[in-house]
């Protein structure tokens, strides 16, 4: 059975050496996707088998595309590619319903083994990173799925406060999300009040630490 895939990823050159290595394991690769807001209209639209993310992209981060995918197409299987090696970071992927994690450092024929087997149903992490689960007497550690300061704001919070870190103005905010710049100020200041941080530089900061975006 043939496998479809969507590579999401905000570097071209990413994409396109993923689309070409996918292509000659004789894997179709359905479309590709340069921000978290396309691969979930993507997702939703072709319904692909597995979906390729990239966590730190422009619009909507991979998390919170990840959850948005899952809810729409839950059948999708979400596969993780990043430059982040983060417990924190790989505990949000995997609670937002990621099958699998792998550093962009990896050789492709870790990824393509990674796909094989999320579609057995199973989960993939990269070696590299697995032992951060597991103890001493390799036993597996459950990951935390309590996220604290990150779980104070909602996700609609989450999506405005990526924007505002990324630099956009209120108004282009508004306009993107189909909302009133009223509505905007409201989530900022509500944003600000839970975080205890009360200027966009400090937003900014959170927003980096906590991989809702990152510096490039």
């Amino acid at each position: 059975m043939e496998i479809k895939v969507i590579i999401a990823d905000d570097h071209a050159i990413i994409r396109e050496g993923l689309k070409s290595l996918l292509e000659k394991k004789g894997i179709c690769v359905l479309d590709i996707a340069q921000n978290g807001r396309e691969a979930v209209e993507k997702a939703i639209t072709l319904k692909p088998d597995v979906m390729l993310m990239d966590i730190s992209m422009p619009d909507l981060n991979g998390v919170e595309a990840t959850a948005r995918i899952k809810k729409e197409v839950p059948f999708t299987k979400i596969i993780a590619l990043s430059m982040h090696s983060s417990k924190t970071i790989i505990d949000k992927m995997f609670a937002a319903g990621a099958s699998g994690y792998i550093l962009k450092e990896s050789a492709f024929s870790e990824l393509y083994d990674a796909i094989r087997d999320v579609l057995k149903g199973n989960f993939y992490l990269t070696p590299s990173i697995a032992r951060m689960y597991v103890d001493s007497d390799g036993h597996a550690f459950s990951s935390s799925d309590k996220i604290p300061q990150f779980n104070k704001i909602s996700k609609k919070e989450r999506e405005i406060l990526q924007l505002i870190a990324e630099g956009e103005k209120t108004r282009d905010i508004a306009q993107k999300l189909g909302v009133s710049i009223k509505t905007i100020e409201t989530h900022r200041r509500n944003i600000m009040k839970k975080l205890n941080i009360f200027n966009v530089a400090g937003l900014t900061k959170f927003a980096i630490k906590e991989g809702i975006i990152a510096l490039e």
